[in-house]
């Protein structure tokens, strides 16, 4: 029977943000056998490496391995093709502009390979309006022109930009620094004034982007006075005079501040979102995870759950335990009907409200001792068996505590924190060069994994906003500076607001 015949997609990744993949690029990753991507695809576009997902072919240089040629990439999907697989081959901005994507694609034609292209939004287009330059405008530009400084036409010839400058609208051009004294000199030659207003863009679309305004004569001094590097954008045209109205990007109350996100195992990722909004670069980092230990109590308690007047869990974790043990033993919701249920944050208590519990009792804090303090306030809990599940980090204190204020307790640890499992270097090199503005921590446990990936000696460089006194607590016994007091009640709009008033008055 032969293989199927399969098919590449050539994607537009865009320019750099993974937010702004079109949704059939997201959605043929997500369906993809293989994916193949360079150093410009961020890497929160790729998917997952677990089991299942699709193999990954970096096609980028790495160290001193050169990245393969336009030649060795062409035969690589052609062959992939043919074994039937479904190929998603990411290239920058948009396959047919600043790219190989008609190359690769002629070469997927002449080899009879099925292909499908995928528009994305090109470098160009995206680079004046994160300057906030409009490419058109009614009253001052009717065109634009794209040209990338580093691709010769066809046949080896340079480009002609005194013909480029007599068309007239907004002209951009990618790769710009080396080819700018024949851009200037085309200009002239096609009498178009010096004075003409140009734009340098450095770091498009990044929290480290840099807008230098001028005009075409001036602008090559200007980048240098600026010592401005990298890749370059220019934009030349009348255009560029609506940056002062326009401009949006840069100048978001966290534009250019850098923050490490440390993230509960349990909560959304809203902070970050609202940081990126406000200008932030966020850094996220990678969370620990959980070990079973042994379930033996845990069975023996379940076997007699009905003995129980309180059943406390302090996280999801303890849900997601005691419920596959409860299901496993052919019992269901009905065995806790008897019992009052206490939860340790919103998160646990929505675990529990999606298996069809009703929450009595949720302390919204990271703490323990904080649920604590109102049981021991409560007429029912003296006398009452309660039971407790939890990590193994605090059950046997919880049980002490809960006892004092009369209740029978049956503590038991259920599970284990485990470190993160990524190393930390690219959090460490950050630190180390001092681009790191601030720490925001999530939870006690997110407070511990940053610690574990910075080293205690880097962390104490760098500030840290909390969301609760249990996470500040962690932080400030290492050393780390708690630069602001937790938000009560604790939100996501109290977190954000913290966040935004320490990192705007620096």
């Amino acid at each position: 029977m032969s293989t199927p015949q399969g098919i590449v997609y050539l994607v537009g990744a865009g320019p750099g943000a993974p937010e702004l993949l079109t949704i059939r690029g997201r959605d043929l990753l997500a369906a993809a056998d293989v994916v193949i991507y360079n150093r410009r695809a961020h890497r929160k576009l790729l998917p997952p490496k677990e089991s299942g997902g699709p193999l990954r072919y970096y096609a980028g240089a790495h160290g001193e391995m050169k990245a393969p040629s336009p030649a060795e990439i062409q035969q690589l999907l052609v062959g992939l093709a043919r074994d039937g697989k479904r190929v998603v081959y990411l290239t920058d901005g948009d396959p047919f502009v600043f790219g190989r994507g008609s190359d690769v694609a002629q070469a997927l034609h002449d080899a009879d390979v099925d292909f499908e292209i995928v528009p994305g939004i090109t470098s160009g287009s995206a680079a004046s309006t994160y300057a906030g330059i409009p490419l058109m405008s009614r009253t001052l530009a009717a065109s634009a022109i794209f040209a990338d400084a580093r691709m010769p036409s066809r046949g080896g010839a340079v480009i002609d930009w005194s013909a480029i400058a007599r068309v007239g609208g907004t002209v951009v051009v990618r790769n710009a620094q080396r080819a700018l004294p024949e851009i200037v000199a085309g200009f002239a030659a096609a009498d178009v004034p010096g004075e003409i207003p140009a734009a340098a863009i450095g770091n498009m679309g990044r929290a480290s982007q840099r807008v230098i305004v001028g005009t075409l004569a001036g602008i090559g001094a200007d980048i240098a006075r600026a010592s401005l590097g990298g890749t370059i954008t220019l934009v030349i045209g009348w255009t560029v005079l609506l940056r002062d109205e326009l401009t949006w990007f840069d100048v978001r109350p966290l534009f250019g501040k850098r923050v490490i996100y440390a993230q509960s195992r349990y909560g959304a990722t809203t902070v970050a979102e609202r940081l990126r909004e406000l200008g932030a670069t966020v850094m996220e980092l990678p969370q620990g995870g959980v070990a079973r230990l042994d379930l033996t109590a845990l069975r023996e308690e379940i076997e007699r759950i009905r003995e129980y007047e309180w059943i406390v869990f302090s996280s999801p974790d303890a849900v997601a335990t005691f419920w596959e043990l409860l299901v496993s033993s052919g019992r269901d919701t009905r065995m806790l009907a008897n019992a009052k249920i206490a939860a340790i944050g919103p998160a646990t208590a929505g675990v529990l409200l999606d298996h069809g519990v009703t929450v009595d009792l949720v302390q919204n804090r990271f703490e323990g001792q904080a649920l604590i303090d109102v049981l021991s306030e409560r007429s029912d809990v003296p006398g009452a068996q309660l039971l407790y599940v939890a990590g193994d980090e605090d059950a046997e204190s919880f049980g002490r505590d809960l006892e004092q204020a009369g209740a029978a307790v049956t503590a038991l640890a259920v599970y284990r924190r485990v470190a993160p499992g990524k190393r930390g270097d690219a959090l460490r090199r950050a630190l180390d060069a001092g681009r790191v503005d601030l720490v925001v921590a999530m939870s006690p446990d997110a407070a511990a994994d940053y610690l574990t990936l910075s080293g205690e000696e880097l962390a104490i460089r760098v500030p840290a906003a909390v969301h609760d006194a249990a996470t500040a607590a962690v932080l400030s016994e290492s050393g780390v500076p708690v630069v602001t007091e937790p938000a009560e009640p604790a939100s996501v709009d109290a977190m954000v607001t913290a966040v935004r008033l320490r990192l705007v008055r620096r």
